[in-house]
């Protein structure tokens, strides 16, 4: 079975991007190395309509067979998935794997939806339909082409449908968090695939796939949609973050780091990666000491402001070493 693995939220694609860029390598005992060294890079996501059905896929193998599969089995018509395997039986699909190279397998990705699939939501009384999202071959993910589809058979690709484009700076991923939370409210109040068939009525939510490396996608979800009582995101204070942003590169400047590096030869602290906590510590401080008038007087939130003032001096104590 090739399964479809499941999308994740946006914290955790944070934490992904950030172990990944911070990985050098590992010591001579094995253990993996991680150091902040450059800043984090900036990626471009697009958004997709998530659609609140039943995930669904077709495999084609390299010796022609084709299995049709739910999230967590190969169906049969025994054991089918809202008549998932029923309904593609009878569709001429070539069209889905002519143009993909394999040399394995070919797995197209969906979502299976409409009918009495789900309830609550605008795709509700719409006739069946297959959703294409994804593609992979030979366990590489490849990107889909705008004419993946035929509608006259009730296959659509899911860019058919309204698309929404992000750009996350992963320095400060929290910046973007207000623009994610207006468009999931805006799918929510309004599903655009939906609209698209002329039915007015309630959307999921949207999945973020990074143009560049598709392996990186999270999920957004509607406080209707979400499965827990708290929203999927928190709106953020974008004024609060620029300031403390500007208030770093102010102050945090090449001459206090280098009076940082100073202090640590004058202590006789080796300046080593053992020691970048006192370096750290002693940044901190510093800035502490002398600006504390204009933290308060600007009101900046002091665990914001010191993890802001540690990253900035860390990579420049990591590279003058």
């Amino acid at each position: 079975m090739k399964k479809y693995g499941s999308t994740e939220q946006f914290r955790s694609i944070i934490r992904e991007v950030k172990t990944k860029h911070d990985y050098q390598g590992k010591d001579e005992n094995g253990e993996a190395i991680f150091q902040h060294l450059t800043n984090y890079p900036i990626l471009d996501f697009r958004g997709t309509v998530k659609l609140h059905g039943t995930n669904a896929s077709i495999v084609k193998y390299k010796d022609g067979s084709i299995n049709y599969q739910s999230r967590e089995r190969v169906l049969s018509l025994e054991q089918d998935n809202a008549g998932f395997m029923m309904a593609m039986m009878n569709k001429d699909l070539d069209f889905l794997f002519n143009n993909i190279m394999f040399s394995d397998y070919c797995a197209i990705y969906g979502e299976w939806c409409g009918g009495n699939i789900q309830k609550g939501v605008a795709l509700n009384g719409l006739e069946k339909m297959f959703v294409v999202f994804a593609i992979k071959a030979d366990d590489e993910w490849i990107d889909l082409w705008s004419d993946l589809q035929d509608n006259e058979q009730g296959i659509y690709n899911i860019l058919q449908f309204k698309t929404f484009d992000v750009k996350i700076d992963f320095n400060n991923p929290e910046l973007v968090q207000n623009k994610l939370i207006e468009d999931t409210l805006t799918v929510e109040e309004e599903c655009p695939v939906g609209k698209y068939f002329g039915v007015s009525g309630v959307g999921e939510g949207i999945v973020y796939s990074c143009v560049s490396d598709s392996s990186l996608k999270f999920k957004s979800k509607g406080e209707k949609h979400s499965v827990s009582k708290v929203k999927v995101l928190n709106s953020i204070d974008v004024e609060e973050l620029n300031s403390i942003k500007e208030f770093v590169e102010a102050v945090v400047t090449d001459n206090r780091l280098q009076q940082g590096m100073d202090y640590l030869k004058e202590m006789n602290i080796e300046v080593s990666p053992k020691n970048t906590g006192e370096f750290l510590g002693w940044v901190v401080r510093d800035v502490l000491k002398e600006e504390t008038d204009t933290i308060v007087a600007n009101q900046l939130d002091m665990k914001k402001l010191k993890s802001a003032i540690v990253t900035k001096a860390r990579i420049h104590y990591l590279n003058s070493i």
